[in-house]
């Protein structure tokens, strides 16, 4: 238990040292969400008047775009009731058609940039007052817990001092009572054991000494196969005598005759060289 949790000593210790660094993180970062929120209350305003003045172009672009309808309305009538024949009127009439078709397709398109610039500033604007008011939410809960929790450690420091103290105690008087009870145990197993076997021992222990050294019957066994190993190698000896002597018989005569062919050979080959 001590390899894997550490002991109670540094158990207390590693709660302190955990509430320390957490408390150091929590600071910080109530130090840099603050700053982030007095920053974004400086920013606001100006983001606020952006805001205002897109408006405004846009309520320009709009009235442009609202003039530039009206005109191409106007040239597109004027060429629907031409009913001249003279083919350059008609044509100059839709040309200034045209060329008021064409203001008006620049002027929408101004119009846009207007409207986009206007709806994203309303959005950021909107949005980052509902992110920055969770973000003040989070900082103030975060504020009041550190608060908190810095009143407590100091506060209670003497309290998980005093725990500590007395978990430590308890954990030696455990373990001082399970000691005493394990060598209370193993004495009166002990005790139980010497009961059981002494008698056993002892009683083995005078046989030993009181009884026969070697007994007669291993003896007897050793003496049979002295006597029967040599009956035996008198049997051995006299039938490798008789396989030796038939042996070496048999080589003579191998060797006799060999002899005889070789001198039978010698014999012929000298009469045919004759």
């Amino acid at each position: 238990m001590k390899v894997r949790r550490g002991d109670i000593a540094e158990r207390f210790d590693e709660i302190r040292y955990s509430y320390l660094e957490v408390a150091k993180d929590s600071k910080d970062q109530i130090i840099r969400e603050g700053r982030i929120l007095d920053a974004y209350n400086d920013f606001r305003g100006a983001y606020k008047q952006a805001q205002v003045l897109a408006l405004k172009v846009l309520e320009k672009a709009e009235k442009q775009l609202a003039k530039a309808k009206g005109e191409l309305e106007k040239a597109t009538e004027t060429v629907e009731k031409f009913k001249g024949k003279e083919a350059s009127k008609r044509a100059e009439l839709e040309m200034a058609r045209d060329t008021k078709l064409r203001a008006l397709q620049d002027e929408e398109k101004r119009y846009q940039i207007a409207k986009d610039l206007s709806d994203n500033l309303t959005i950021g604007y909107n949005t980052s007052e509902v992110i920055m008011s969770r973000l003040m939410q989070t900082t103030s809960a975060k504020e009041r817990v550190y608060s908190q929790a810095v009143s407590f450690f100091s506060t209670n420091e003497a309290v998980l001092t005093a725990l500590k103290a007395s978990f430590t105690g308890l954990f030696g008087l455990s373990e001082s009572t399970k000691t005493l009870e394990a060598m209370k145990k193993g004495v009166s197993e002990s005790l139980e054991t010497i009961s059981e076997i002494g008698d056993a021992v002892q009683e083995e222990a005078l046989k030993a000494g009181y009884g026969p050294t070697v007994r007669a019957d291993a003896v007897k066994k050793l003496v049979d196969s002295v006597v029967n190993f040599q009956i035996r190698s008198r049997e051995i000896i006299d039938e490798m005598r008789v396989l030796a002597t038939r042996n070496s018989e048999e080589i003579r005569e191998a060797v006799e005759d060999g002899k005889r062919r070789l001198a039978r050979l010698a014999a012929e080959g000298n009469a045919l060289v004759n």
